[in-house]
């Protein structure tokens, strides 16, 4: 919760919110001031209640746009005071009401701090509040517009002010998780503990989300940790207009020249290849805030020792130099193919290979800067629609769901074939991507100030989660022409839930031509069965989207609106098309249906963009490797882990450079299908496995795990799963799965489907040795090339409190084979 508003009492709300007691919108919790405990106070409303506005048109989000191969610009997180959306009231017959709720439900709105992206390179510029308030409203981080090929070139500044967040904790298990108190009794961390648990909510760092790039050092790193600067008070914060031309450009150019090297841009190698002065500057604000009073675990002799193993620094004070390039994939010649090959194979003796969390290593690099051919890449970066977000284990869940999430749009031959189509004459003299860079982009969240489990008391949850709204606004208006097709770029970017697009609104059509961020291969593309279908974004999911208005205005402004189920798993969608609600629709998004209408209407373009060959679906022959990895969260206050184990920053698999690999990825979880992520490399999903499928009906169980008491038989379409099977390899569907596709979707974010609890003919559970009832896992199997670039990064679920609360794991891809390999 917000500190400086924990003493406001209930009377705020006002007779307009039916006397109900104001939620606990826990921003963080303790914290640290002068040695003293803070926690915060629950429930409590926060800050003053203002007026809602009414609908609000769709916003075009400020953009940060590359230029002659680079994309150099700062980008920082802040404190800000925003216009923030509630659900009201709290209960509704004794239960919480859900997402979509219909009358006496509706949108309250107060004034909160929140955590926020900013830039003063964006365009255009970020609005201010308006004449006589304090606040602005709702909006996510700049979107980030680059070419494949380019060089990423972000300096990052932390400004979050600790005192608007109740100081939560960013100096570790000396004070560990954030806590809630509410009713007298503590709401939260109740059974969690650091580091797996809500805490360090002003800590933030970036993951770029799609992008197969560098993991380590100044790219793709998420094991970073980036402490405001307003975490010493006597020191100055830089302004944003100067700290980049005084600390980073020249390391830009030189990091912009070295990635142009070669194809496969891992630079720096080492925290010498920094700017000396912000190096020691670092070392001097992070010793000096290891000795503020109350200090728990220091931060610099963390440093310290990953630098003496060779490994890159975990912890910075304010600022950092991210710096990466998306590769470009070339196809490869007889030289770059050979120096692939030995690249793959290579046997180095063991002191070249440095162990430390984050280290950048790949031999072929250095030897590039030698003269030395550079490898072809096997991959490259795919053209589409990506993001970035915050994700600092801990409160990536707060952060995500404060807003602090941004497009990334990464422009290619996709981009250009369908621009060609849709402007043929390239009008207004624009670039060969002019067309789709004047398309929506529309980034969904679930915006709030708290996770779930901070707002506490019994009835007070709400376990689906806040509306979902779009870049910031709730059920906005978009405008279309009679007959116009536009291409809707889709960001699921909340932190918990899943928006099930339930079909295009009546007279509309469209068609998915992209799944997170990789363009549909043509057999996909001009499918029949792609046209108006439903479809799920998990969060983390993203879609392209060719959307044809109908040729004359809707009737309604209900005909006009794209609605979605709020789908954590299968089970929260209607179990037939006759079947009530709860779940409710929620209105997304209104399509505004005016002006001259476009006569012929536009076609939905059904000629494929060109495909990449580095898309070419994975063939068994190429798997050389199988892995197993379980998701679980166990009751009763669900704790989360991966193979039984939490986050603890241990590597959890480990995968060889340039190898294919087919993992099982199962789910042991009842009623929760986890959305299982994985950086740096997509992959194709060649078998799902849902022991929860139903029959035609929609209600009739496919898989039951006893045999009717009375012997009669099982129904058609029914099979039985023997919850006592030694083998848990049986549980698995009861006929064999149709084959693959050839060209199966590639993802990056796949949900798990869930377990199915056994139970008797009695509908009693059916329990396992250690007396739990046994649960019959979902899984889906998957290939992915780990190619390119190797080190460390990590596999996690998106829902964003359950990475926060340990289901996260690392992955190492090591580059080196044994030097007494045969090969």
């Amino acid at each position: 919760m917000n500190s400086k508003h924990a003493g406001l009492t209930a009377t705020l709300i006002g007779a307009l919110l039916l006397l109900q007691p104001a939620p606990a919108h826990a921003q963080a919790g303790t914290g640290t001031g002068g040695g003293k405990r803070i926690t915060a106070a629950a429930p409590a409303p926060v800050g003053k209640q203002i007026l809602c506005p009414s609908q609000q048109e769709l916003i075009r989000t400020p953009e940060l746009v590359s230029s002659n191969g680079r994309l150099r610009a700062t980008i920082g997180v802040t404190s800000q005071l925003q216009r923030m959306p509630f659900r009201y009231p709290l209960q509704v017959g004794g239960k919480s009401p859900q997402p979509g709720s219909p009358a006496p439900t509706f949108i309250a709105c107060y004034e909160q701090w929140v955590r926020a992206f900013f830039s003063p390179d964006a365009i255009p510029a970020y609005p201010g509040p308006k004449e006589g308030v304090s606040y602005v409203d709702p909006m996510v981080g700049p979107t980030l517009r680059a070419r494949v090929g380019d060089v990423i070139e972000l300096a990052f500044l932390n400004t979050i002010d600790p005192s608007n967040f109740g100081n939560s904790i960013d100096r570790g298990d000396a004070y560990g998780c954030d806590e809630t108190f509410g009713g007298g009794k503590q709401i939260y961390p109740g059974g969690d503990a650091y580091p797996n648990c809500f805490h360090g909510s002003t800590t933030a760092n970036l993951h770029f989300h799609g992008t197969h790039t560098n993991p380590n050092t100044t790219g793709d790193n998420v094991f970073l940790e980036i402490v405001s600067y307003k975490r010493l008070k006597d020191e100055p914060v830089p302004t944003p207009g100067s700290f980049r031309a005084s600390l980073f450009d020249a390391f830009f150019n030189q990091c912009e020249a070295r990635l142009l090297k070669t194809t496969h841009s891992q630079w720096p190698f080492s925290w010498d290849d920094l700017p000396s002065l912000w190096t020691k500057e670092q070392q001097r604000l992070l010793m000096k805030y290891d000795e503020l009073p109350g200090i728990g675990k220091k931060l610099w002799p963390v440093n310290a020792r990953q630098l003496k193993q060779g490994a890159w620094p975990q912890y910075y004070f304010g600022s950092y130099p991210y710096c990466f390039r998306l590769p470009q994939y070339v196809e490869p010649s007889s030289t770059t193919a050979a120096a692939t090959a030995t690249t793959a194979t290579a046997s180095l003796t063991p002191d070249a290979h440095s162990h430390g969390a984050g280290s950048a290593e790949l031999g072929s690099v250095s030897d590039a800067d030698e003269g030395e051919p550079s490898p072809a890449l096997i991959m490259g970066q795919s053209p589409g629609t990506h993001w970035y977000h915050a994700h600092k284990h801990g409160s990536s869940a707060i952060d995500v769901s404060n807003g602090m999430v941004g497009a990334f749009v990464i422009e290619g031959g996709y981009d250009e074939a369908i621009s060609k189509f849709y402007d043929p004459a390239g009008s207004a003299g624009g670039p060969s991507v002019n067309w789709t860079r004047n398309q929506p982009v529309l980034i969904i969240n679930q915006i709030g100030v708290s996770p779930n489990l901070m707002t506490g008391g019994p009835g007070t949850g709400q376990d689906k989660g806040p509306d979902f709204s779009v870049n910031g606004r709730q059920n906005p208006i978009l405008t279309m022409q009679p007959g116009e097709v536009k291409m809707f770029r889709i960001i699921n970017a909340s932190s918990r839930a899943g928006a099930y697009f339930i079909g295009p609104p009546k007279g509309f059509h469209w068609k998915q031509i992209a799944q997170d961020g990789v363009q549909f291969h043509p057999d996909n593309w001009t499918a029949a069965s792609n046209m108006d279908r439903p479809f799920l974004l998990a969060a983390g999911n993203r879609a392209d989207l060719l959307v044809q208005a109908p040729s004359t205005p809707c009737a309604s402004a209900a005909d006009c609106t794209v609605q979605v189920y709020n789908a954590v798993d299968p089970g929260d969608l209607p179990a037939s098309a006759t079947s009530a609600p709860p779940p409710y629709k929620n209105n997304l998004l209104t399509i505004n249906v005016k002006g001259t209408a476009i006569t012929p209407p536009m076609p939905i373009m059904n000629d494929p963009a060109p495909f990449p060959p580095f898309l070419k679906a994975i063939q068994p022959q190429e798997v050389i490797g199988t892995k197993t990895i379980e998701f679980s969260s166990t009751p009763p206050r669900a704790v989360h882990k991966i193979d039984g184990q939490q986050f603890s920053g241990e590597v959890g698999k480990v995968v060889l450079l340039n190898t294919v690999e087919e993992w099982k990825v199962s789910n042991a979880s009842l009623g929760i299908s986890h959305p299982f992520h994985i950086h740096i490399n997509p992959f194709q999903v060649t078998e799902t496995f849902n022991p929860n499928t139903k029959l035609a009906d929609g209600v009739t169980p496919m898989y039951v795990t006893a045999m009717p008491a009375d012997g009669t038989p099982l129904k058609p379409g029914q099979c039985y799963l023997d919850p006592l099977a030694t083998d848990p390899n049986d549980w698995k569907p009861c006929t064999a799965p149709p084959p693959p596709p050839a060209n199966p979707i590639w993802w990056d974010v796949f949900s798990i489907p869930s377990g199915l609890g056994a139970t008797d003919a009695a509908g009693n559970p059916i329990n396992g040795s250690d007396g739990n009832q046994i649960i019959i896992p979902g899984y889906f199997r998957m290939r992915s090339r780990f190619v390119d670039f190797s080190g460390y990064y990590v596999i996690h679920c998106h829902i964003l409190a359950h990475e926060d609360r340990g289901m996260m794991t690392v992955v190492e891809v090591a580059p080196l084979r044994s030097p007494y390999s045969h090969h």
